[in-house]
């Protein structure tokens, strides 16, 4: 009895309309794509940062699927000109559980109330994320682009066509992606400033109100269409 399916990410309406199509084959369904709006004003775009150490750092639930495995190995293994401080916000039990006991030099934070997200991204050069999940449309992606935090992410899911690698964060199929780039990040200072930029005006591109208000336009004007 559904008329019409909404989705954020691209990639997973062209994954999933061909299976719904076979449960109703009727050709007045219809499968629309929009864009959510993001309120980068929240985000304030950071340039200045401490500059005796390097922070980076990891932003999700605590639950132990948003953590890979490998997290502290690639934590541990990449290299920084200055001392490294990592800062982990959505800790917990669980997450200590799957992946261990943090390094003294990384932070743990259970929760938001412990430490705001804003102060979260002042504090992060670098989103270095590996991941057992694979993301859709991720939230964190627009608030660290927006507050000037460089993505160092999974190559699969939303990450794809929110992140051009190289251009404005870094897309990772393996443990040696993650480390290489981080290592990248901390030592090519002039590099990641130009990409903090980058990505930042890609998230205006992504998310902006503009660019939501065409999409949801485009989405009411379809569900006029419908059939009563």
């Amino acid at each position: 009895e559904i008329a019409m399916f909404l989705y954020q990410n691209e990639a997973v309406r062209q994954e999933t309309m061909p299976v719904l199509r076979k449960l109703n084959g009727d050709p007045q369904v219809q499968f629309l794509t929009f864009r959510p709006y993001f309120h980068a004003e929240s985000f304030p775009f950071i340039r200045e940062r401490d500059e005796d150490f390097f922070g980076c750092g990891r932003i999700s639930r605590q639950d132990a699927d948003k953590f890979a495995a490998n997290t502290l190995r690639i934590y541990d293994a990449f290299v920084s000109p200055v001392e490294k401080r990592g800062l982990f916000l959505g800790f917990d039990k669980r997450s200590e559980a799957k992946i261990g006991r943090p390094f003294d030099w990384i932070r743990i934070a259970r929760n938001q109330r412990e430490v705001s997200q804003q102060d979260f991204y002042r504090h992060s050069r670098i989103i270095l994320q590996p991941t057992d999940t694979t993301e859709n449309w991720p939230r964190i992606g627009f608030e660290a682009m927006a507050s000037g935090s460089v993505l160092i992410v999974d190559n699969r899911g939303g990450w794809r066509q929110m992140v051009e690698h190289g251009k404005t964060g870094w897309l990772c199929s393996n443990e040696r992606d993650f480390i290489y780039y981080a290592s990248k990040m901390a030592c090519e200072p002039n590099l990641r400033d130009d990409m903090a930029e980058a990505a930042r005006a890609r998230g205006l591109e992504l998310g902006g109100l503009d660019v939501s208000l065409e999409s949801w336009k485009e989405v009411l004007e379809a569900m006029a269409r419908l059939p009563e």
